[in-house]
């Protein structure tokens, strides 16, 4: 399943901007988070490799990786890999914090739990608050 998110915001008269798209291959072993990406990628459209920005390819990793361990918590059962194939920036306004966020949320969004989303949030930094779920005794 494929998961996308766009980070964009306005935060103290700063622009913040990423972009991340990823797949998520259900009931796996492993739960490995790969960069997908590849040498061949659309510098019009602002994409990015390990060639061109490394830090916000392993800051999506990250954040893949954080989401994978939040629903391990909820869901022991549910194990996913996850592939990177899509990040997108701009030198003036992406981060390395907004890039980790975006990739978490997009991850979310692959794996398709039924819960709310979570949600991005910035102090100094993105990062992201996974909602509290309901539990009955």
């Amino acid at each position: 399943m494929i998961g996308d998110y766009k980070l964009s915001s306005v935060k103290n008269g700063i622009g913040y901007f990423a972009r991340v798209v990823v797949e998520a291959m259900l009931f796996s072993e492993k739960e490995l988070v790969i960069d997908a990406i590849g040498h061949q990628i659309n510098r019009n459209e602002c994409e990015v490799n390990a060639e061109t920005h490394k830090d916000w390819i392993n800051a999506a990793i990250e954040g893949a990786n954080y989401t994978l361990k939040h629903i391990k918590q909820l869901d022991e059962i549910n194990k996913s890999d996850v592939k990177i194939i899509k990040v997108i920036g701009l030198e003036t306004d992406t981060t390395e914090d907004a890039v980790r966020t975006a990739a978490s949320i997009a991850t979310w969004r692959a794996i398709n739990l039924n819960c709310p989303e979570p949600e991005p949030v910035f102090d100094k930094n993105w990062y992201v608050v996974f909602p509290v779920r309901n539990q009955h005794l």
